[in-house]
């Protein structure tokens, strides 16, 4: 065999190994996501759930509605009846609702590790009433990456939609 022959084996077990994991990626890569998906829209499902039995409880009607979920699969729902003019915050076992002009300030704070990555992800509502706190990151990450990005921009989203929805 000559060299030119190895080494179109080697290249051929090469692509050969590659295409399988591509293929794997591709058939589990799916299923995963698909399972994700899943388990989001059941876990905001049961807080509108929950959002309706309150709103029948309390005779306010949230015509607006967002939904987030943090790194623990907790989902956090965030809603608003307009013309009462109500925020509510709807999680697994608790419930809030306050008046738009009760909102104080909501911000998102979290702590620096010494390895400079972040955790603890929380998003503080203060109230004239209450404190509200609610947990977006438990573990940590890096600042710049996927999830560190994309937790830090959840919050600070959920605390600019509450402040400008309030501020109508």
């Amino acid at each position: 065999m000559s060299t030119l022959t190895v080494f179109q084996y080697i290249l051929l077990v090469i692509l050969i190994l590659f295409t399988l994991v591509n293929f794997y990626a591709f058939t589990f890569g799916r299923k995963r996501s698909e399972q994700g998906k899943a388990l989001y829209r059941q876990t905001l499902n049961q807080l509108h759930q929950k959002a309706l039995t309150e709103m029948k409880r309390h005779g306010i009607s949230f015509e607006e509605q967002r939904g987030y979920l943090n790194d623990l699969n907790e989902g956090i729902l965030l809603a608003f009846d307009t013309k009462k003019k109500i925020a509510g915050i709807v999680l697994k076992d608790s419930f809030f609702h306050f008046p738009y002009e009760n909102l104080v300030s909501c911000t998102r704070q979290y702590d620096t590790l010494a390895n400079k990555k972040i955790t603890h992800v929380r998003v503080i509502i203060e109230t004239t009433d209450e404190y509200i706190t609610l947990l977006f990151g438990s573990r940590s990450y890096k600042p710049n990456s996927f999830l560190g990005k994309f937790i830090l921009e959840d919050s600070q989203e959920f605390c600019t939609i509450l402040t400008e929805s309030c501020a109508r």
